[in-house]
């Protein structure tokens, strides 16, 4: 049996029930009044990822909103599973993922001559060749993926061509790179309560270009004709947008890649066996694609490179990368546009929404060059702060956020030198055999211990701009302290200066000196110059007697 990825049953869903459920592409919005649908179900989070992302460049494809009140019809009455199935019927032919035709995200032409590989390699988190080699597959295990279901190896072919990270010479990472940052909307309805699967994958479809012509698959599919190649010296070696349709940044295919098929294939995910895919060819140098900006990612301004897209970083995540998610970290960053378009769409539709239900979902790999080191997923916030109504609120959190980086950097630091420094000229310095990286764990601390104090100030500074650009100085004051008294306790917790009984105790009181003079109005205090606080004035001298 063939499968279809728009007309055949094969998305792993669940219901707002628990219930879970297996549908196709259409019926994303079956139940909508009674149990939506919520979210995808398959067994790995980058899976439900990629086929999210998916999802929405379909949907886009076939039903483009052309502006915010076109948009908040669809909000307001979802499609049902019918006219979804007619507005996709045009691209049906061309998502066939096994037979003689084109295969839906594969190659155009067989690889025949090619070596068929283990599809544990279409696992981004899965060991590299050189890893297994090298017997250091200490945390990912080899041999994952001995057969995969139809469902699941489409689920894993679409992941690995949306977010290709390096796969050695010529193997292209995605259009974003390897392990792109993508960022959602996720509005909660007052009715459900939760966010649903419809209005995720609504919320984040961009308004319909009006130079994009006519969806010709032709130019949107790239497997529907023969495959754009990057070898050096050939024609074609890089794919720029301009001249493609904009819908082409959903459906790229960096990787040559053709899965093969048999018809008693046990899966490694969910044990059961039919047909299914039991490895895969690939060849390198496949199209490689330059200057593209993907709707769902943010984006900041590189004065070298332009415009590069923004990547998970290594360790956990904070509300100290919000400022970039949010695209306000350069003058000339952008966030993902659906972040953009949200401050109009969300005017037609506010009666909907639950009161503080408009988070924001941010994931991707973070990777070191072929190796994934981690999955992130983390929600944050939407902010009013996307037009020029708003520069005031944006620099406000430009400066609180600067403001806990000053704090988290400073604290840090004197928890190293109160543990390691060593005394030089009056003063004492970290020992140079010290590595950079060393004790991230009170920064990280610090930024989870306020990252509750930051979203009350977040919705603090939301209501005072909305009721007048009145200056700040109290809110940030108020920070300063808020800041102040967590970092001093991180430190003394960390330290102990009671229980230290054989340490310098004037090393461990000059390195909490160092941290409190962070937060003082002196002209130099880190916090209050990244806070943008005027320091304290100085006081007049005494008149000399005559």
């Amino acid at each position: 049996m063939l499968l279809n990825l728009i007309s055949d049953a094969w998305l792993e869903v669940r219901r707002a029930s628990g219930r879970r459920a297996v549908i196709a592409p259409p019926a994303i919005t079956d139940g909508f009044d009674d149990d939506p649908i919520v979210a995808l179900d398959f067994p790995r989070a980058d899976w439900n990822a990629a086929l999210t992302e998916w999802l929405i460049g379909l949907t886009w494809l076939a039903m483009a909103p052309r502006d915010e009140f076109e948009w908040a019809d669809h909000f307001r009455a979802p499609p049902s599973p019918g006219n979804l199935s007619a507005a996709f019927a045009p691209f049906v032919p061309a998502f066939d993922l096994d037979g003689d035709g084109p295969r839906a995200f594969q190659d155009f032409d067989p690889l025949e001559a090619a070596e068929m590989k283990p599809l544990s390699g279409l696992l981004i988190d899965a060991p590299g060749e050189n890893t297994l080699k090298n017997n250091a597959d200490l945390f990912v295990k080899r041999g994952g993926a001995s057969g995969l279901s139809l469902p699941y190896a489409a689920a894993a072919l679409i992941t690995v061509q949306t977010y290709a990270p390096s796969g050695g010479a010529g193997h292209r990472t995605s259009l974003r790179g390897g392990g792109p940052l993508t960022t959602l909307l996720a509005p909660v309805r007052k009715a459900v309560n939760i966010a649903t699967l419809w209005d995720r994958v609504w919320a984040n479809v961009p308004d319909a270009d009006p130079d994009a012509g006519a969806a010709d698959p032709v130019r949107i599919f790239p497997w529907l004709s023969p495959t754009l190649t990057s070898a050096k010296g050939e024609k074609g070696e890089t794919l720029a947008p301009e001249g493609q349709h904009p819908a082409l940044a959903f459906f790229a295919c960096p990787r040559r890649i053709r899965l093969d098929f048999a018809g008693d294939v046990a899966c490694a995910f969910d044990g059961k066996t039919g047909r299914g895919a039991v490895g895969y060819r690939t060849l390198n140098y496949g199209a490689n694609y330059v200057a593209w900006e993907h709707p769902l990612s943010p984006y900041r301004n590189d004065k070298k490179a332009g415009k590069l897209p923004l990547h998970p970083h290594a360790g956990p995540s904070d509300y100290g990368d919000w400022i970039a998610w949010w695209g306000l970290k350069g003058e000339e960053d952008q966030p993902a546009e659906p972040l953009r378009l949200w401050r109009d769409r969300r005017l037609e539709v506010d009666d909907l929404l639950a009161a503080g239900g408009e988070g924001i979902e941010a994931f991707g790999f973070d990777m070191d060059n072929m190796k994934a080191r981690q999955w992130l997923e983390a929600r944050f916030p939407w902010v009013k702060v996307h037009d020029e109504a708003h520069g005031d609120l944006r620099q406000a959190l430009s400066e609180t956020i600067a403001g806990a980086d000053a704090a988290a950097r400073t604290l840090r630091y004197a928890i190293k030198i109160a543990l390691f420094g060593q005394a030089r000229d009056g003063s004492y310095r970290l020992p140079e055999t010290l590595p950079l990286d060393a004790l991230p764990e009170p920064a990280e601390r610090f930024w989870r211990e306020t990252e509750a104090d930051f979203r009350d100030l977040l919705g603090r500074l939301t209501l005072h701009f909305e009721h007048g650009a009145a200056p700040t100085i109290d809110l940030k004051q108020n920070w300063r302290g808020t800041l102040r008294h967590r970092a001093l306790s991180i430190f003394d917790d960390t330290v102990d200066l009671d229980g230290m009984t054989d340490a310098n105790p004037r090393r461990l009181l000059s390195a909490r000196q160092l941290l409190a003079f962070a937060f003082s109005d002196h002209a130099k205090a880190e916090v209050r110059r990244a806070l943008n606080l005027s320091p304290a004035p100085k006081a007049a001298k005494a008149k000399e007697p005559a």
